[in-house]
C-alpha cells in the first residue's frame, strides 16, 4: 500500500503563497459568477448543471493564469479540455468541483482514470514521485453557489477520497476607510463644489481544472 502524506505535509510543502493562491482563485470566481447571476439571471437559471460547471472552471483558469503568472515554481498546461497545474516537480493538480463528501465528476477518459488512481508518469520513470491532487471547490447544487475552497487527494475512485481539507483563506491585501464628503466655503455667492476625499489603502504584505471534464 502507497504511504500518502498528510494533508499537513502537502500544504506545509506547497507553502502558503501557493495555497493562498488557490483560494483567491476560488473566491475571485465567487465573485465571477456572483456578478453573471447579477446580470444575467435568466441566463443563469437556464444554464444547465454541466453548463454552469463549465462557465466556473473557465472563470477559475483565467484566474489561476492570473494569479500564478509570477510564481516561477508554478507551471500551467492546457491541452484541449484538460487543463493541468504543476508545482515544482512534486504535485500535479487539476481544478474540480466538489461535493460535501469530495465526490467529483469526469469523464472516464484515460487520462482522467490515470490522474486519480495516482499512476506512474514520465517523472516515476525518472525516479520522481509525483502526486495527483484535486482542488477547487465546495459546490452547494441546492443553491447553486460556489463554497469554500478545497484540495483532495484520491486513489482509484471519483467519490471516495483518501482525504479532503478547507484551504485557508488567502489575507487581506489592504484595507481602505473612506472620508465623508466635504463642502467648502464659498468665496462668492452660489453653490460650491463638493470636494471628495478619496479613500486610502493601506499597504499591505505582497501576497500573492486540468481536467477532462469539470
Amino acid at each position: 500500500m502507497i504511504a500518502y502524506p498528510t494533508s499537513t505535509q502537502v500544504l506545509d510543502d506547497l507553502g502558503d503563497k501557493v495555497v493562498h493562491g488557490f483560494s483567491s482563485i476560488v473566491a475571485g470566481s465567487r465573485a465571477d459568477l456572483a456578478e453573471y447571476r447579477a446580470a444575467l439571471p435568466h441566463a443563469v437559471a437556464r444554464a444547465s448543471g454541466r453548463g454552469l460547471a463549465s462557465w466556473v472552471h473557465d472563470a477559475m483558469w483565467a484566474r489561476a493564469v492570473d494569479v500564478f503568472d509570477d510564481i516561477t515554481e508554478v507551471q500551467l498546461h492546457e491541452s484541449g479540455p484538460t487543463r493541468d497545474i504543476y508545482v515544482g516537480l512534486t504535485y500535479h493538480l487539476r481544478l474540480k468541483r466538489h461535493s460535501p463528501t469530495g465526490a467529483i465528476r469526469s469523464y472516464p477518459t484515460q487520462s482522467a482514470l490515470d490522474f486519480i488512481t495516482q499512476e506512474p508518469d514520465l517523472f516515476t520513470l525518472l525516479g520522481i514521485r509525483q502526486l495527483n491532487l484535486c482542488v477547487g471547490y465546495e459546490w452547494d447544487a441546492a443553491t447553486r453557489e460556489i463554497g469554500g475552497a478545497v484540495m483532495s487527494l484520491r486513489d482509484g475512485s471519483f467519490d471516495e477520497v483518501i482525504w479532503m481539507i478547507d484551504l485557508p483563506a488567502a489575507p487581506a491585501t489592504g484595507t481602505g476607510t473612506v472620508a465623508p464628503i466635504t463642502p467648502t466655503t464659498p468665496d462668492i455667492d452660489g453653490p460650491s463644489t463638493p470636494i471628495i476625499a478619496v479613500p486610502r489603502l493601506d499597504a499591505a504584505d505582497d501576497t500573492k481544472q486540468g481536467n477532462d471534464t469539470p
